[in-house]
């Protein structure tokens, strides 16, 4: 055989151990998305945030009074700072779509299934919600289909929590007059929380009410936590 085919199949041969090597040891150093084409990402890119708020909120022509965001494929976290914000991790902008209408700010995530590939860790997306810090916004819903609900040091009028795969955690948060927190398969934690009249029921888990909460009967709560498997804390 000639021999420079030899010298090219002995540097195709050590390109593919080398590959096989590095991902064994570290993966690939990045990670491949699909969005009509392989897009790849490196580990600094996939890192980073991209800021999604609307200009009709960032210029002050709206202010905030509700939020209603709804996901299939990332973990949700709100909490509060000094302006409303909403930002998500770089692969995760091309599928949120954010719109602001007289102050309801609107969040869409069209996350599918299978739409990473090459991965080198197994991390679900993130979405982070900013509110103020000293505003009631008049509701906050959220949705998810698969990832976590986390909700840090808010203070709603109205708070309504849905989810299928995950589960949903409620820290310091303030709720004025009623809410719904709802999982099917995750747990949902509530700790150091202000609540109005509440009722809980779980299909398949333990429940934990400390005297903190008034769990009462279902015709006098105005708001209600249930779950199909999994436990439900109050403490």
């Amino acid at each position: 055989m000639n021999k420079k085919i030899w010298i090219g199949l002995v540097l195709i041969c050590l390109g593919g151990l080398l590959m096989v090597t590095t991902f064994v040891v570290d993966g690939f150093p990045g990670q491949i998305y699909w969005n009509n084409g392989p897009v790849y990402l490196s580990d600094a890119d996939d890192k980073g945030e991209v800021d999604l708020t609307p200009d009709q909120i960032t210029s002050g022509k709206q202010n905030v009074t509700q939020l209603d965001l709804s996901v299939k494929d990332a973990d949700v976290t709100v909490k509060t700072g000094d302006r409303f914000a909403i930002s998500a991790d770089r692969a995760e902008k091309n599928y949120i779509t954010v719109s602001a209408t007289d102050g309801f700010v609107k969040v869409t995530g069209d996350e599918r299934n299978g739409w990473t590939i090459g991965i080198k860790n197994g991390k679900r997306h993130h979405i982070t919600v900013t509110l103020p810090e000293k505003v009631t916004l008049q509701k906050v819903s959220l949705a998810n289909l698969n990832g976590d609900l986390q909700v840090q040091k808010s203070h709603v009028d109205q708070l309504v929590l849905v989810n299928v795969n995950g589960d949903i955690t409620l820290s310091e948060v303030k709720v004025n007059s009623a809410g719904l927190v709802s999982d099917r398969n995750g747990d949902i934690r509530v700790q150091s929380s202000t609540l109005p009249k509440l009722k809980t029921y779980s299909h398949f888990g333990d429940i934990n009410v400390t005297k903190n909460y008034q769990n009462v009967p279902a015709a006098e709560a105005t708001m209600a936590f249930n779950n199909l498997n999994g436990d439900i804390s109050l403490t």
